[in-house]
């Protein structure tokens, strides 16, 4: 079966089980997402151990806002219109909004790991630089943009269509993401290993020049850690950028299958922004000692805990 740029199956109805079997996992991925993120937003947030606050954990609550926003809205509104679409009763007002919201959260994600990995390879490259302008409130200059931006990317959607529109998306990811990752990772990780190699040869035990070589040390620690959020993202992403070019190029696709490859599609790229919050928690003890004591109700506790030394991260 032929498929047009116009139609790619929108016309038929997909198979009910795939509508209901699609609204039970968004509705889990949301769950997942909401508790994950809402906790890296309300870590950085409280910091009751004042670790939280360089620019880093600023982008990471940014990324985690995003995804956040992705469990509390995107993912209900998934729900709901794929039971209404299973039950026929899906409107094109309903579909025309979950598929903003959807395009705005997705690029934003995209925008907010791209700027994550900007500010690793100033932190890394030029500390003096990062340091002395990359404060609070042009942090929050960047993250005002990257959701602007973020907005009018979505609204390319109502003028050449969503499949258009996210064949786009898919080509920045492949592009722009990739070539930034290669490029900014390669850097640090030769800078890093080129730093460490000259403080081993130093053999200097000083105390300046252990505090240097411990903050090295969590710069690397904090850089993989983000390696591992880009190798995760890159894992859901690049599968989903293949099946938009599959429905986009496709010309003898069967529609079920086309529905089949867009729903997967739409829960991959949704799982992106539940996986992260578990890279925090198992990379980094300044996010793991803050979400244990969530979770254990110890947020109203003042044990004066924060002041405790032997968890230092460097500021």
């Amino acid at each position: 079966m032929a498929l047009s740029a116009k139609d790619l199956c929108e016309s038929v109805k997909p198979p009910t089980y795939l509508c209901f079997f699609t609204a039970s996992c968004s509705i889990f991925i949301s769950i997942v997402a909401s508790v994950g993120n809402f906790l890296v937003v309300f870590a950085v947030i409280w910091n009751p151990y004042k670790d939280l606050q360089k620019p880093f954990h600023y982008f990471v609550a940014n990324l985690a806002i995003a995804d956040l926003v992705v469990g509390v809205i995107l993912g209900p509104l998934s729900s709901i219109v794929h039971i209404f679409e299973g039950l026929d009763i899906l409107t094109q007002p309903f579909k025309v909004a979950i598929r903003v919201v959807y395009l705005i959260f997705c690029t934003t994600s995209l925008l907010s790991l791209t700027a994550l990995t900007l500010e690793r390879y100033l932190a890394i490259m030029h500390p003096t630089i990062c340091r002395n302008n990359l404060s609070p409130v042009r942090t929050l200059l960047v993250f005002t943009l990257l959701w602007i931006f973020s907005i009018l990317i979505a609204m390319i959607y109502l003028i050449v269509g969503y499949y258009k529109c996210r064949l786009i998306l898919a080509n920045i990811t492949l592009g722009v993401v990739i070539f930034e990752v290669i490029f900014t990772n390669v850097k640090i990780l030769k800078h890093l290993r080129h730093q460490m190699q000259q403080w081993d040869a130093l053999r200097d035990s000083s105390e300046e020049n252990l505090l240097m070589k411990q903050l090295m040390m969590w710069e690397k620690k904090m850089t993989k850690t983000l390696r591992i959020v880009i190798f995760l993202f890159l894992a859901f992403y690049l599968p989903s950028c293949v099946f938009m070019y599959i429905v986009n190029l496709c010309a003898n696709c069967d529609c079920i299958f086309v529905h089949w490859i867009r729903d997967i599609q739409f829960l991959l790229v949704m799982t992106t922004s539940a996986v992260n919050p578990f890279v925090y928690a198992m990379r980094l003890e300044n996010f793991r000692r803050v979400f244990r004591r969530i979770l254990t109700c110890r947020v109203c506790r003042s044990d004066g805990s924060g002041l405790n030394h032997n968890h230092y991260e460097p500021l």
